[in-house]
């Protein structure tokens, strides 16, 4: 469930929080290394060096304190509380202080009398009876150390307490002098390592801030571009083609959105030439995108619609061409919208003259209201451009229904996919037939489309091209 949090906030936050996450956990990795590898490093060098200060110090007191101890004289008791005055001005860290003990002898028993050192929290502990068999039977003056818990109060310190033995030989035996003790505070040691890890934390928190920000504005910068691009794709995709990315980072995603522009200018082109074929032509690149596009058909059951516009000939002879080409644009584009309305294709504009295709099982029937919508439509638009005393045509449609062969024709280099056959011809030779606002339809493809309207039979109708007369309908096109 956390994880998918996490995920859902960084596709949230886009790329400059992921660029920003990574940062943080690099960070964060490298300061987790470092504690685990190098800061035990550096406790161990620091316990060594305090180690080896204390052992010197404590040496060098203890040696002092030998002649102290021997021959008792005021002179080297006063050189001894001197070496131990610079000791406690030298202000060592973590020394706590240091005391020296002079063994004395009473009647028959030894006890050790404290004689000098520094630090109020050592002065008056107690000596354990184990510190003091050690020392009765230790033979040789070897500086140990051990753990020690001074209590101050309410308050303990945790020491590493060093003991240094004075010994004296005489006649081959050793005697036990004294000895010194010195107090190392083990919190010194964790107080550098605590400024150390501040050191390390207030530099990383400073890397860190320095590069978020860094981040965040490079992130702008990368990012901007990325989201004009998401922008122009999401456009793209509702198609609105009208885009043009302006981005000068001089990277990669300048070149991205260069690359971009091409596309987009392509894709206009594209739709622009997709306008100039049928979507029979389109469907059938789409289908054949990954492989070679070659001459060639096959048989396929199809209905055909010729829509011609009457008269046409003799008004392109009265008009200029702007006026002549919007005649037509109006006609062809109220006859289209129709067509494409019942899930017709337009095949190709020939001259003053439309040629559709249906395909399917109602193709007949879909074709059939398209053509009844046609002549309506247009009786209605006719009234109004003669209201305007503008320029007004009828077309006349033929429909057919039958087996074609479709596919591609011309050559390699230039082709033209399209339909041939019986039915095609029979088509355009119907609607050569069929008068100004009127629908012809051969017998066989209004029986199989099961159309129910009122018609008039026609004579048997000697077409062109057709080797015997064809029975037909004219279908009635007013509005009930």
């Amino acid at each position: 469930m956390f994880l998918k949090y996490i995920k859902e906030l960084l596709y949230k936050g886009g790329l400059r929080l992921k660029l920003i996450s990574f940062v943080f956990i690099s960070i964060f990795l490298a300061i987790s290394v470092q504690n685990y590898f190098i800061i035990p490093f550096i406790k161990q060098n620091l316990e060594k060096k305090a180690f080896e200060v204390s052992i010197t110090t404590i040496e060098r007191i203890s040696d002092f304190s030998s002649f102290a101890l021997l021959e008792r004289t005021y002179e080297n008791r006063l050189s001894l509380n001197d070496a131990i005055e610079r000791l406690k001005e030298s202000n060592i860290d973590g020394l706590l202080g240091i005391a020296i003990y002079q063994r004395q002898k009473d009647k028959n028993q030894s006890y050790f009398q404290y004689i000098s050192g520094f630090g109020e929290k050592i002065k008056n502990l107690p000596l354990e009876a184990s510190l003091i068999k050690y020392l009765e039977n230790c033979e040789t003056e070897k500086v140990t150390f051990d753990s020690y818990t001074i209590t101050y109060g309410k308050k303990k310190i945790e020491t590493y307490r060093f003991i240094r033995p004075i010994l004296y030989k005489y006649k081959g035996k050793k005697i036990l002098l004294g000895f010194t003790l010195l107090y190392y505070d083990k919190t010194a040691i964790s107080k550098i390592i605590d400024q150390v890890l501040n050191y390390i934390y207030t530099i990383a928190f400073i890397i860190l801030l320095f590069s978020t920000l860094y981040v965040y504005f490079i992130g702008s910068r990368v990012t901007k571009p990325i989201l004009e691009l998401t922008k122009a794709s999401s456009q793209i995709a509702r198609g609105d083609l009208n885009v043009h990315l302006d981005i000068h980072t001089n990277d990669e995603i300048q070149n991205l959105a260069n690359h971009f522009n091409t596309m987009v200018a392509w894709l206009r082109e594209k739709n622009k030439l997709q306008k100039f074929v049928s979507n029979s032509t389109v469907n059938m690149i789409k289908n054949s995108s990954h492989k070679a596009i070659l001459l060639g058909g096959e048989y396929k059951e199809m209905t055909f619609m010729f829509c011609d516009i009457r008269q046409f000939t003799s008004l392109n002879e009265k008009k200029n061409p702007k006026e002549v080409i919007e005649i037509l644009n109006f006609y062809f584009s109220v006859q289209a919208d129709i067509i494409k309305k019942y899930g017709g294709d337009i095949d190709k504009f020939i001259g003053d003259e439309i040629m559709a295709s249906f395909i399917g099982e109602d193709a007949t029937l879909r074709a059939l209201h398209s053509a009844i919508e046609i002549q309506q439509t247009l009786a209605k638009e006719n009234a109004i451009r003669k209201q305007k005393n503008h320029t007004f045509c009828n077309v006349g449609i033929g429909i057919s229904q039958g087996k074609v062969i479709v596919g591609n024709v011309g050559y390699n280099e230039h082709m033209d996919h399209t339909a041939i056959g019986l039915a095609v011809n029979l088509t355009s030779r119907l609607c050569s037939y069929a008068k100004e606002g009127e629908i012809i339809i051969d017998k066989k493809t209004f029986v199989k489309s099961g159309y129910q309207c009122n018609y008039t039979l026609t004579e048997p109708l000697s077409l062109k091209g057709i080797s015997e007369p064809v029975t037909a309908y004219s279908i009635c096109t007013q509005e009930a």
